[in-house]
């Protein structure tokens, strides 16, 4: 229900209502924008400045620690290392501010290191995905202009592939293959003497990562240092990201199980954790026996999820409640989670007084997250909503043609915020249609916005795949199969799939019965990352559903 008070001012045609204050937020009938009414600081500092600020007070406690290796870097060893990784890869290599280093690693503590070096000297840092093929990375380091990996030794050769003509610097402990630089080597080696890279612009390029769309191959999401140390103040406040450290209790832990080359494990764990003084647990990859280990070692008190690994937390009878004893914050994203789910975990834990499920809404392009659950829910838990919108937001529902819909109306969920950002690289058309005049961001995601100011996110406009977390885009593996001979038509379709949330399917127009579903499943093997695989399965039919301006409707392929 509304709020008890309404705020309102005096205009030319006297007193009108201006907003209703809905807990966090605040409505305009008028205008129908909902504004966060929840107050933060953003300082002028770069991402590092702002991760390592404090790091002074934690020196000698636990940063960093890798859950199979057992590797450990405290605050004072990783602040350290990533400043000197940063300048000596710059004078080593000669690079210039603003040049381009792709990160192609799983989750470790040199990701972290890598990342805040190369960002602290005024270098742009493009995640990649480590299970990419060549030919996918070679899209988006030649459209990033990269000039170096990071990488490990098994993906050397992968990385030379993709940038025959860059540098690859190797982290391990084993001397690094021929022709590459050693990441431990530029971390701990002396800068004194080096040229010291000029401190690098707030509003300059900080990270480029990836992000699918249904138009085809992946788009560089520049993102600046202000879009992501405003991010990290807004999931900083207490009603959105409640996970700081408490005066006289142990150190707080949070787990890195998502992969941090996406902005969610980036920016919303990795980043946000270092700021609070976490020793952040990462692990490489999701394998039962290992993230049962992970957890009954560690006992983290954040964990940040997809619904898959959110089911695996309910239904392991090898995580008792003992086990998920300290876990205060399990935090879900990238769809929501089934109802049925999210009241089984929270009876499992059963700690209604330390613990909460939150879930959240986002994307690339806001650097992360765009709402939250609150952590005063003062009507209680809202199943199936994301929240609502961060401090120093606006959000608004319009129609097909733009114009803003009041409370309870679906409509498409626009975005506005200094975390927002500044566009694709090397991609104009697809910014303008992205970011709209005054600033607003088209999220591409039909939703609706309830009494109370909580956002329930219906569909997906842009009709991305979303596999474990992952984003496929139905465009890209479409263009793919369509190199078949034998395919005359071919529309692809995420189906639903209770571990993985969603699955690829294809629907295929074939000019010959002579093609198998199982030759169509084959050609992708090799051509794609393995998580797009059709494993939803292959369909042969007579036509491919199209509207009468030729778009494939997806809709009715996913009810035959």
């Amino acid at each position: 229900m509304l709020a008890a008070y309404c705020r309102r001012f005096k205009g030319r045609s006297g007193v009108r209502l201006v907003s209703t204050t809905m807990g966090n937020v605040d409505y305009d009938p008028e205008t129908h924008v909902i504004r966060s009414n929840l107050s933060v600081q953003v300082p002028e500092l770069t991402v590092s400045e702002y991760v390592w600020q404090y790091a002074h007070k934690w020196e000698h406690l636990p940063a960093l620690t890798c859950a199979i290796r057992e590797k450990v870097y405290t605050y004072g060893e990783a602040k350290g290392a990533s400043t000197a990784f940063g300048v000596n890869l710059a004078n080593e290599l000669d690079l210039k501010d603003g040049d381009a280093v792709a990160l192609l690693l799983p989750n470790m503590p040199e990701f972290a290191l890598a990342f805040l070096g190369s960002t602290s000297a005024g270098l742009v840092v493009s995640t990649a995905n480590p299970i990419y093929t060549a030919a996918e990375l070679g899209h988006q380091f030649g459209d990033a202009r990269v000039h170096v990996v990071v990488t490990t030794p098994e993906l050397a050769a992968t990385s030379r592939a993709a940038l025959p003509d860059g540098a690859v610097v190797v982290t391990g402990d084993a001397p690094p293959p021929q022709g590459c630089l050693s990441f431990e080597r530029l971390a701990s080696k002396s800068t004194r003497g080096a040229r010291v890279p000029p401190r690098p612009s707030l509003d300059s390029m900080a990270a480029l990562p990836y992000s699918s769309g249904t138009t085809g191959k992946p788009k560089g999401v520049v993102l600046s240092h202000r879009n992501l140390v405003t991010q990290l103040c807004q999931l900083h406040h207490p009603e959105v990201f409640n996970n700081a450290n408490r005066e006289g209790h142990p150190q707080a832990k949070s787990l890195a199980i998502l992969p941090l080359f996406h902005i969610y494990g980036l920016n919303a764990v990795m980043n946000l954790a270092l700021s609070r003084g976490h020793n952040v647990v990462t692990l490489p990859r999701f394998e039962p026996g290992t993230f049962v280990r992970t957890m009954k070692k560690y006992k983290p008190n954040t964990v940040c999820v997809a619904p898959p690994l959110l089911s695996f937390l309910l239904q392991s009878p090898d995580l008792t409640r003992e086990d998920l004893s300290e876990l205060r914050f399990a935090v879900n994203g990238a769809a929501p989670a089934a109802t049925s789910v999210a009241k089984g975990l929270t009876e499992k834990i059963n700690n209604p007084v330390n613990f909460i499920l939150k879930e959240g809404f986002g994307m690339t392009e806001v650097s992360c997250c765009a709402a939250m659950t609150p952590t005063t829910q003062k009507n209680g838990v809202k199943y199936g909503s994301c929240g609502m919108n961060v401090p120093l937001s606006e959000i608004k529902v319009v129609d097909d043609a733009g114009n803003a819909l009041p409370l309870g109306q679906t409509g498409e969920l626009l975005f506005r915020a200094p975390n927002v950002m500044l566009g694709y690289l090397n991609n104009e058309k697809a910014t303008k249609e992205t970011l709209l005049d005054g600033g607003w961001l088209r999220t591409g995601d039909m939703a609706y916005i309830d009494s109370d100011g909580y956002i329930f996110i219906v569909d997906r406009l842009k009709e991305l795949i979303k596999v474990k977390g992952y984003q496929v885009s139905p465009t890209e593996l479409e263009e793919t199969l369509r190199q078949i001979p034998e395919v005359l038509d071919v529309a692809v379709v995420g189906i639903p799939d209770e571990k993985s949330g969603e699955l690829p399917k294809a629907f295929v127009v074939r000019k010959s019965e002579q093609l198998s579903k199982e030759s169509v499943v084959q050609f992708l093997e090799g051509k794609v990352a393995p998580y797009k695989y059709l494993k939803g399965g292959v369909q042969f039919v007579n036509a491919i559903p199209r509207s009468t301006a030729g778009k494939i409707l997806r809709k009715d392929l996913k009810s035959l």
